[in-house]
């Protein structure tokens, strides 16, 4: 038996001799069936060592070559039976032995690193001297180190040096960052562990206290079995089990601990619709919205847990927040025909939100282009949301029809849409009294004789208005031509862009319908608007809110921008208004892109410059910090309400950016032909703001035809607006003189605390505070600026706080209060303080409580910015940074954090608010600032291009604002500007299928694009347009010679396809 395992392991050293041998590549045997010793202590190798190890080796090989024969002779049978039994239990024993082979491949790796006897050839050593940079911090990182693996196939095996650490570039790294954490620091329960006992926290013995009666116990020699303390040994044993039970609980995370307490709160009232929104919200935090198939993963835990939550209590079911989340999240699931089912059951629920959001999803699938929209329009005005003359319907109305003339207008027919806005004004401004008792459907027929008389219509040139010619008894009238811009000659060697900018410039300037009397060669059908194609989407308007809803819905419609409008819509729920992903299009201009971009010039700048041999940092230069974007709630701000800025006063509304590239006649006639009376102060006071971001001489003359009028009401008002130009003019004493004499000499009145406030802000501004204290006073009255009357003037500020009707006036007269304890000596924390006592009793997200907070943050930002008054600069970043958190859209309080955040080493807080980090539903006002904050400070933008790409991407799969066209044409814009047509091109793609009316989008790629778009893909949009339904003024055949474009790019001419030559005859006979 003895002489048989010899002869087996002579055999085995045979066949190791026998191998292939390298020398360059060496081979090396495994022992792993050697069994197992201890290891020696290692010590240094001698040279007689190494000698002795290499004649032993020859001798084993040696004596392993007869002895290979004589196996081989002995045991030729037995190694046949031995190969049929393995074939047997070979299947059966693969499993089985995929553990031992992977060890055994490992073990040999660690056995070919110890016994290769070349040292010349030696790819590694193993080094037993300590390494002094393991000691020293940032001196030896583990990226540092190679780490080797061994090539797979070849003869012998060889090891090769693989990557280094993965950079944070690389996918695997990225998935691994994508992960939620599963650790956190857990606080420990005991927290009595290292109590303080009188005064000091005692420190742990390492010695057994011993108790004084048990000191006997120590003489005495306890057996394993004895049990002298069955309590203790108890408690012990259960401490112990109860410690090995929290060792195998895994800690909760923040995440899991928030989602407990709110199952908590919902356990007690099932009916909170906060509750279950913050719950949703929680849970989808887990998946960042950017990650690969996320908008899918999404979808299903939403649908999941707002289906639970539909269920549990009648008030959530009749939600409509709830209800729009569960169907946009059901778009991505369900099929068209069960999401259908879905929509006519949320319908019967009867709210308006429910109704826009299914008119939205409509306009996305619309397959019979703006003739379906028009039956979806038609079908959502005869519900019962938006019959009634109440506001409330008026406005659901008013918001269908603003929707509709957008979709027309966007799709390319501009001039229907304008001839829906010039007969819904008519038939609400210039309605004839004697109409004004027949049925709705009888004064449109009366509007349509009037529409087919041709006579200058409302907005156009020389129109009188429907009221003047009815009472003037009908008279015959000769047909006017329409007021259309003549085209404008746009050359370009590209044909295909030539085409695209003449697309552009004609649906921009060609607003007004055309007559049939008028003699125009182009003869297109689709510029000569009748009344029955706009009959439908007329709506009833008698109330005046609504009426002033449709003035300015008709100023945003022509281009002018207006802040906070969606929330004139929507009287109850502003926040289920999302009307900002489509109506802030006039922001998208191409005046308003080069302001939230930088300019092609300008470069990243060097971070410092060395001067004598030291390095002196680069000094930081910033933009204005309040940018191009201007949004906040409706009513929050007065109309003229002043910004300082570059030292001079400006109004905060407009700027010449926003006339640059308007139809500036257009728009004054929208003012002038709109009006409503002489006493109609908001209208002629967007009218007055208007004309000073034109021509401030204009506004003021203007200003002054307005108080010529003699009236009594709203004198006050008029009188400030004029005070107000006067300070943008620069003409304090001018101002100071309209104060003087309209104010002093009057009796107190509670109304005229705007006023009193603009008057002591100038002088305060302007730092004269003597001056400014003597205006407080005289506001209520007294003359002497002793303590005395400082405080009868703080009592009589706080009677009138307490007893004004209007709460505009009740501002004015809160900031003057303010003021006077700030010219007062007190501190700019006890001013705030009083303030907020103001603010709790306000509620918040009201037109009130945002307004007094920019009010307060403008008053701590002149003292500090404006004047350079000494104060805490964390007083400023902490407001600015708490407001930003309750009105994140603000556009000035965005502007007074960016300026608190100024000149700042970090720039954490700033880069915080972009991308797409935090998770939150953001509107379409605050994405657009995130785009432009990124190049706030010069030379930074290149450095936060990912960042922002990252926002605009969480924005475009958000079901807040994944359908806003205005998020997709600037999500395309930032990467053209960025230099990525690529990805500019897959981003087309993806927006035209969300939004499939939109013109504009698709001439992106017969302009900007041009360099990534062939003439097929170019030609495939082009027919896909007309698919749709798209309006195109000129074929592209017409503009572009497709047989000569083929023909350069080398393509054959003579075969044409099937679909290209139906879509071609449909483009010639449409619209017939």
């Amino acid at each position: 038996m003895t002489m048989y395992k010899m002869e087996s392991f002579l055999s085995f050293l045979l066949n190791v001799q026998t191998s292939s041998f390298n020398t360059k590549q060496m081979s090396v045997p495994s022992f792993t069936s050697f069994p197992q010793f201890e290891a020696e202590p290692s010590r240094p190798q001698s040279p007689s060592d190494e000698s002795q190890r290499k004649s032993d080796k020859r001798k084993h090989e040696k004596s392993g070559s007869s002895s290979k024969r004589r196996d081989h002779e002995r045991h030729r049978d037995s190694s046949k039976e031995r190969r049929r039994e393995k074939g047997r239990h070979k299947k059966r024993d693969k499993e089985k032995h995929r553990d031992k082979d992977g060890k055994r491949r490992e073990d040999e790796r660690r056995g070919r690193a110890d016994d290769i006897v070349d040292e010349s050839y030696r790819l590694f050593f193993s080094d037993r001297r300590p390494d002094h940079l393991n000691v020293q911090y940032g001196g030896l990182h583990a990226g540092d180190i190679p780490k080797y693996r061994m090539k797979a196939g070849g003869s012998p095996p060889h090891f090769l040096i693989t990557s280094q650490l993965s950079g944070i570039t690389d996918s695997r790294t990225r998935s691994l960052l994508a992960l939620p954490p599963n650790r956190r620091i857990v606080h420990p329960e005991d927290s009595g562990q290292y109590a303080e006992i009188d005064g000091f926290i005692k420190i742990p013995s390492r010695r057994d206290k011993s108790k004084p009666e048990d000191t006997y116990r120590s003489i005495i020699e306890t057996r394993d079995g004895d049990s002298s303390d069955p309590e203790s040994n108890s408690s012990g044993a259960s401490s112990d089990e109860d410690s090995d039970d929290q060792g195998d609980k895994h800690p909760e995370t923040s995440q899991q601990a928030h989602i407990k307490a709110l199952e908590q709160q919902l356990a007690l009232d099932k009916g909170s619709v906060p509750t279950w929104l913050s719950l949703l919200e929680v849970t989808l935090s887990s998946i960042p919205i950017t990650s690969k198939n996320a908008t899918r993963a999404r979808s299903d835990i939403s649908v999941s847990l707002l289906e639970r939550a539909l269920g549990s209590h009648p008030a959530i079911k009749v939600s409509p927040m709830l209800r729009i989340k569960y169907l946009k999240a059901g778009e991505e699931i369900w099929n068209e025909k069960q999401l259908g089912e879905k929509w006519e059951e949320a319908l019967g629920l009867g709210d308006v939100a429910l109704w826009m959001e299914w008119f939205e999803w409509r306009i996305r699938t619309s397959k019979d282009g703006l003739d379906g929209i028009v039956e979806d329009v038609t079908r959502l005005l005869s519900s019962s949301p938006f019959q009634g003359d109440s506001p409330k319907a008026e406005l659901a109305r008013l918001r269908a029809f603003w929707r509709t003339a957008t979709v027309a207008r966007n799709a390319g027919f501009s001039e229907r849409a304008m001839a829906m806005f010039q007969a819904q004004l008519e038939l609400t401004f210039h309605l004839p009294s004697q109409l004004a008792t027949l049925p709705f459907s009888g004064q449109l027929d009366e509007l349509e004789q009037f529409w087919e008389t041709e006579c200058p219509r409302i907005l156009e040139d020389g129109a009188k208005g429907w009221r003047h010619r009815y009472q003037g008894g009908k008279p015959e009238i000769e047909p006017t031509s329409s007021d259309r811009s003549t085209e404008t000659e746009i050359r370009d060697l590209d044909p295909y862009r030539q085409w695209a900018s003449q697309e552009l410039a004609v649906d921009r300037t060609s607003l007004f319908p055309t007559r049939a009397a008028s003699e125009e060669e182009d003869g297109d059908p689709y510029s000569m608007i009748l009344f029955p194609d706009i009959r439908a989407t007329l709506v009833k308007v008698t109330t005046p809110q609504a009426k002033h809803a449709l003035r300015l819905a008709t100023l945003s419609f022509i281009g002018l921008p207006l802040p906070g409008l969606s929330h004139v819509f929507s009287l109850e729920e502003p926040e289920n208004n999302w009307d900002d992903r489509w109506y802030m299009k006039p922001f998208l201009d191409s005046r308003h892109l080069a302001l939230l971009f930088p300019d092609d010039s300008e470069g990243r700048r060097l971070i410092g410059e060395s001067i004598a041999g030291a390095v002196i940092a680069q000094e930081k230069e910033y933009r204005d910090s309040f940018g191009p974007v201007r949004h906040w709630g409706f009513q929050s701000l007065a109309p003229f309400d002043i910004l300082m800025r570059g030292g001079k006063a400006r109004q905060a509304l407009w700027s010449s950016t926003d006339a640059q590239g308007m139809d500036v006649k257009l728009t004054l006639r929208a003012f002038s032909q709109l009006r409503q009376g002489d006493s109609d102060v908001e209208w002629d006071s967007l009218a007055l703001l208007f004309e000073e971001a034109v021509n401030i001489k204009n506004a003021l003359k203007l200003s002054k035809a307005f108080l010529s009028v003699p009236r009594e009401a709203s004198i006050l008002e008029y009188w400030s607006a004029h005070a107000q130009l006067e300070r943008m003019n620069g003409r304090l004493d001018g101002a100071r003189k309209v104060y003087h004499t309209v104010l002093v000499g009057s009796s107190v009145n509670g109304n005229s605390g705007g006023m009193w406030w603009n008057w002591a802000e100038m002088e305060w501004l302007a730092g004269k505070d003597d001056q400014a204290t003597n205006v407080v006073l005289s506001s209520v009255g007294i003359d002497s600026p002793s303590g005395v009357g400082v405080l009868r003037a703080k009592r009589t500020l706080d009677e009138l706080i307490s007893s004004s009707a209007q709460w505009r006036d009740q501002e004015g007269w809160v900031k003057l209060r303010a003021l006077l304890e700030l010219l007062n000596g007190a501190s700019v924390k006890d001013v705030l303080s009083f303030v907020d006592d103001q603010l709790s009793a306000m509620v918040e997200g009201s037109p009130r409580h945002e307004g007094l907070t920019v009010a307060s943050l403008l008053l701590v930002y002149n003292y500090r910015v404006v004047l350079n008054k000494p104060m805490p600069p964390v007083l400023l970043r902490e407001r600015a940074a708490q407001a930003l958190e309750i009105y994140p859209s603000n556009s000035i309080i965005f502007g007074i954090f960016l300026e608190g955040e100024k000149g700042q080493g970090v720039w954490g807080k700033v880069r915080s608010i972009l991308g797409a980090s935090d998770g939150k539903a953001k509107d379409v006002a605050r994405r657009m600032e995130e785009v432009w904050v990124a190049s706030w400070e010069k030379g930074r933008w290149t450095g936060e291009l990912e960042r922002t790409r990252n926002g605009l991407a969480a924005a475009i799969e958000h079901e807040r604002t994944r359908a806003s066209s205005v998020i997709w044409r600037l999500y395309l814009e930032f990467e053209i500007r960025a230099g990525q047509p690529q990805n500019a091109k897959r981003l087309l793609f993806r927006a035209i299928k969300e939004c499939p009316l939109e013109k504009e989008l698709y001439l992106l790629a017969f302009g900007p694009l041009r360099s990534v778009f062939d003439g097929k893909e170019l030609q495939s949009l082009a027919d896909l347009m007309v698919e749709r339904g798209v309006r195109l003024r000129k074929g592209l055949e017409e503009g572009v010679n497709l047989d000569r474009e083929r023909m350069d790019n080398g393509e054959d001419t003579t075969d044409e396809d099937e679909i290209e030559h139906n879509a071609r005859e449909l483009r010639r006979l449409m619209p017939y």
